[in-house]
C-alpha cells in the first residue's frame, strides 16, 4: 500500500474503541480469511471469545477510550480467564488484537499469560492488509467504508510502477496478430471516402492492443460480460452512420469519468476499437463468420 491508503486504513482502525473496533477488526478478518477460516462470536456472552481464527486459535480485542498498561493487564487478564475457562480445552490458540503500538511491557505480559500466543498490533494488522491481493484490499475498504478511489490511486500507482519495470526489463508482450477478416470488417462498416484514414487508425492501435487484451484477461469474468454488454446495448441505440455511432459510443461510455480530456478520450477509443475487432458491434463479413 502506498503511504496515503495506509495511513487512512490506520487512521481509521485506531479511532474505532471497544466493541466498535471489535466488530471492525470481525468485518477485516472476514475480508482476509472469509468465513470458513473465521468465525465471529457474538459481543455479549461471547466466554472471553471476540473471534476465532482457523478454528483453533481465540482472539481478544483491545481496543479502549484511554490506554494504561494498567487496565491493559486487567483486560486482557481477565479475557485470558475466561478463555481458559471456556475455550481453552478445545482451542489452542489465544491472540491479543490491539489497534495500538505493541509496547515491550504489553508483549512480556501476554507471553506471562500464555508463552506461545502473540500480540498483534496496528502495525502487523496494516501488514497483514498489505499482503492481500487487490479484491480483498477493496472489499476491506469497503467494509472500512473507506471511499475505493484512495485504493484506485494506489493501484494506478503500482500498475505504472510494474509497466515502467516491463520496459526496463525489456519484457515483452505477446505479438498480437489481426484477424484476417479485419479489412473486409472495415469495407462493410465504414464509409468508402474514410476507409484509409479508419485503417491506418486501426493500425496504430495495434500496438496498444496487447496492453488491452491483457487488461481484460486479467478482469473477472463478470465485469468483462457487463462491459461487453453495455457496449452492444449502448451502440444499438444509435443512428446514422457506422462513424457517428462509434464517435457516440466513445462519448457515452466515457461520460462519468470526472476529468474528460483528449488522452482519455483517445483511449476510451482504442479500446473500442479493440471490441470492434473483436466482433462486438458491427455489421459481420463473410470472412469474419467462417475465421471466428
Amino acid at each position: 500500500m502506498d503511504n496515503i491508503l495506509r495511513e487512512i486504513i490506520k487512521t481509521k482502525l485506531v479511532s474505532l474503541k471497544g466493541t466498535a473496533f471489535q466488530d471492525g477488526m470481525d468485518r477485516v478478518y472476514l475480508c482476509i480469511h472469509g468465513s470458513t477460516e473465521f468465525q465471529r462470536v457474538k459481543q455479549k456472552r461471547d466466554g472471553g471469545s471476540d473471534g476465532i481464527l482457523n478454528g483453533d486459535t481465540v482472539l481478544a480485542a483491545y481496543a479502549p477510550e484511554k490506554y494504561s498498561l494498567t487496565d491493559f493487564k486487567k483486560k486482557t487478564k481477565d479475557d485470558f480467564s475466561s478463555y481458559s475457562n471456556n475455550w481453552a480445552a478445545t482451542h489452542k490458540g489465544w491472540r491479543v488484537v490491539t489497534n495500538l503500538e505493541a509496547t515491550a511491557q504489553m508483549i512480556q505480559h501476554v507471553e506471562k499469560l500464555k508463552p506461545d500466543s502473540t500480540i498483534i498490533c496496528i502495525e502487523a494488522l496494516l501488514q497483514e492488509i498489505n499482503e492481500q491481493t487487490w479484491s480483498k484490499k477493496i472489499t476491506i475498504c469497503r467494509s472500512l467504508n473507506i471511499p475505493e478511489h484512495y485504493l484506485s490511486n494506489d493501484v494506478i500507482s503500482t500498475v505504472i510502477e510494474d509497466l515502467i519495470k516491463i520496459c526496463e526489463e525489456g519484457q515483452p508482450f505477446e505479438p498480437y496478430k489481426k484477424p484476417a477478416y479485419i479489412q473486409d470488417k472495415i469495407k462493410l462498416n465504414v464509409s468508402e471516402d474514410n476507409w484509409d484514414m479508419f485503417f491506418d487508425e486501426y493500425e496504430e492501435s495495434l500496438a496498444i492492443f496487447p496492453i488491452v487484451s491483457s487488461v481484460v484477461g486479467c478482469a473477472r469474468q463478470e465485469s468483462v460480460a457487463a462491459i461487453r454488454s453495455k457496449i452492444r446495448s449502448t451502440y444499438s441505440i444509435f443512428s446514422g452512420s457506422f462513424e457517428c455511432k462509434m464517435n457516440s459510443l466513445v462519448e457515452i461510455m466515457g461520460q462519468n469519468k470526472a476529468v474528460q480530456d483528449d488522452y482519455y478520450r483517445h483511449n476510451m477509443r482504442i479500446v473500442m476499437l479493440y471490441f470492434f475487432e473483436q466482433c462486438l458491434y458491427g455489421k459481420k463479413p463473410s470472412s469474419e463468420t467462417i475465421n471466428g
